[in-house]
């Protein structure tokens, strides 16, 4: 959270713009802040949050709308935002998903082309355990680069933990200022 994910994502999307670069950009139907973009956030002195940039983004609501989208073929660059709130699967014991197989299958499938896929999220929930595909995602990536917010308790610049500021007790609560934190270690405090 506020660690300027989606900021970069659309940073590396507008050069592969420049670059004239085929992109598809995806997000979860479980991100309901915005409907066909992403959108990076400027937090406000007094909590409020307003978005600074944003690029078109289509909303995939199942393995099957995904992968219709992957067979289309066009596309150079694959973004991925919010991948934490894509969904693993029940049935199947792995720790990709849907979403992490059809990345891993691009992967294969693309060795010798120059497709790029960059994903954005969370690694860890509230309580700090792994949030849905990224264990996975991290898994098989080529680099990683992670960034940190700022914690809004003391001001460290290693905030890399969230805070979730209601009891609620569900892995997947979407919101911003008004449900997290970002939080460095010291300040956080594990839910009970």
């Amino acid at each position: 959270m506020f660690s300027a994910k989606t900021e970069r994502l659309i940073a590396e999307l507008k050069r592969a713009t420049y670059a004239g670069k085929r992109i598809l950009v995806i997000k979860p139907s479980r991100d309901t802040r915005t409907e066909d973009f992403i959108a990076s956030r400027r937090m406000h002195s007094d909590g409020s949050t307003s978005i600074t940039d944003s690029f078109p983004a289509i909303v995939v609501h199942s393995e099957a709308q995904l992968q219709e989208l992957i067979d289309e073929d066009g596309f150079d660059v694959l973004a991925i935002d919010e991948a934490q709130f894509f969904p693993l699967d029940a049935d199947k014991p792995d720790m990709l998903g849907w979403l992490g197989r059809a990345v891993r299958n691009l992967l294969r499938q693309e060795r010798e082309e120059s497709l790029r896929i960059l994903v954005a999220g969370l690694d860890t929930d509230f309580a700090e355990e792994p949030f849905g595909p990224m264990p996975g995602l991290l898994a098989l990536a080529d680099t990683i680069e992670k960034l940190k917010a700022v914690c809004m308790v003391c001001g460290s610049y290693y905030a890399h933990l969230s805070q979730r500021l209601s009891g609620e007790g569900a892995q997947v609560a979407v919101g911003d200022a008004e449900l997290y934190q970002a939080r460095c270690r010291a300040c956080f405090q594990p839910p009970v």
